[in-house]
């Protein structure tokens, strides 16, 4: 079975390594750039410079990728931006094969409007990743930061003036459910400690724990009855949306539910008061 594609979005600007390291390291075999030019000004010139340079590097170092320029919408409109990035999305999985393709958008290059529209896109688009990129060696060196950065002899940096803020739409993007991440990291918590956790050891562990146990069974069932439904409702409203989510994976039938990156993070993230 082939590999599924790799498709990498991202916006060109200022920068080259930013947008072909990470297009190379995930041997994308489809990258989408974003880049606006509205007039054959110098400035313009200046773009399209940087942009000819990240194709260049982008064919040099994967000269099978298909590169696909979007240069109609200003990179500094946050509405086409999303609209833009969603369709890209929309088409690839619309497309022969891309209902599996590995889809990433890069959160580290280009406009802030591009960045707050990709993370965004991404956390809409099921199977999108946002990815963002740190910076290793800086091309500006020490000794000429202060020629570069400062006005007056004061530290102003690469912006001296700024238009009116723009607020982002709000969307609907809610949290994960509270419970199920305070179960989790109950699990986990026993899995650390080595403590058994089969799911009459958590069941009771989240009984002590107050809200997080809502099942109530019939006082007319036998103890095994009890005991089997209370294990259907545990696995039904935690195990089940635990794997659903991508916080657990178990390697194999016998072995304990670990937690995967996801996991490790829902539970270092939400509800850590």
């Amino acid at each position: 079975m082939p590999n599924a594609k790799c498709v990498v979005i991202s916006c060109v600007t200022f920068e080259t390594s930013m947008i072909v390291d990470p297009a190379v390291g995930f041997k994308a075999d489809e990258v989408h750039l974003f880049h606006y030019v509205s007039s054959m000004t110098q400035s313009g010139s200046v773009y399209e410079d940087f942009y000819s340079e990240v194709c260049r590097l982008i064919s040099v170092s994967l000269p099978k990728a298909v590169i696909i320029e979007h240069a109609k919408d200003p990179v500094y409109d946050f509405h086409m931006m999303l609209k833009g990035i969603l369709g890209i999305i929309s088409d690839i999985r619309s497309s022969p094969g891309g209902k599996d393709a590995r889809i990433l958008v890069n959160a580290s290059s280009g406009t802030s409007e591009f960045v707050a529209a990709a993370v965004i896109a991404s956390l809409m688009s099921k199977g999108t990743r946002a990815f963002t990129v740190g910076t290793k060696k800086y091309t500006i060196k020490e000794d000429r930061i202060r020629e570069c950065y400062y006005s007056e002899g004061r530290p102003v940096g690469l912006t001296e003036g700024t238009y009116a803020p723009k607020m982002i739409p709000a969307f609907d993007l809610p949290k994960p459910d509270e419970r199920a991440v305070r179960a989790l990291r109950i699990y986990y918590g026993m899995y650390c400690e080595n403590r058994s956790t089969t799911a009459s050891s958590v069941i009771e562990e989240l009984k002590s724990n107050g809200k997080l146990w809502k099942y109530e069974p019939n006082i007319r069932g036998s103890k095994t009855e009890i005991k089997q439904k209370e294990t259907m409702y545990y696995q039904r409203h935690f195990i089940d949306v635990w794997k659903d989510s991508g916080w657990v994976d178990k390697p194999s039938r016998r072995a304990r539910f670990t937690l995967t990156e996801a996991g490790m993070i829902v539970i270092n993230t939400f509800y850590a008061e």
